[in-house]
């Protein structure tokens, strides 16, 4: 195995174990990782039009409408009518839906903190560049970059 080949198993088998370990956490709630996100990202950001949450999914790539059909069908989000363009639909997360929300961020803290203990000892910066230049002119690079940019707004 050379080196390339050896650092694709090891982030197919980091994403692998994220999401097993993300879903576990996340299963008493009755969610997945990809609901988690959408919700969390709703409630952080929204109201939002699909093609504003579209930019901002890695779980979608882009193209979140049978997810967000689910969470509304499920009554954790809605599609309401822009207050200043009727023809724009804009989707929020109901009562319901920011309760899940939080729930889930308080589920994946416990992810991350889990991973934090094992990472206390490492520079992460050489990696996030190591993983960007992989990502390097990418739609996912660009989803990357606006969560970052909404981030830092914030």
């Amino acid at each position: 195995m050379d080196a390339i080949e050896e650092f694709g198993l090891l982030l197919k088998a980091v994403t692998r174990e994220s999401d097993r370990r993300l879903n576990d956490l996340l299963r008493p709630l009755g969610i997945t990782t990809s609901q988690a996100e959408a919700l969390q990202l709703t409630d952080r950001y929204g109201p939002l039009s699909l093609g504003e949450l579209g930019t901002l999914l890695i779980a979608e790539g882009g193209h979140p409408s049978r997810l967000v059909d689910r969470l509304v069908a499920s009554g954790f989000l809605r599609r309401e009518p822009a207050a200043d363009d009727r023809r724009r639909i804009e989707i929020s997360c109901t009562p319901r839906g920011h309760e899940l929300a939080r729930a889930a961020r308080d589920r994946k803290e416990d992810f991350r903190t889990w991973l934090r203990d094992r990472l206390a000892d490492h520079d992460l910066a050489p990696t996030a560049a190591l993983l960007e230049a992989c990502l390097h002119d990418t739609p996912l690079a660009q989803t990357v970059h606006q969560r970052r940019e909404r981030a830092l707004a914030e």
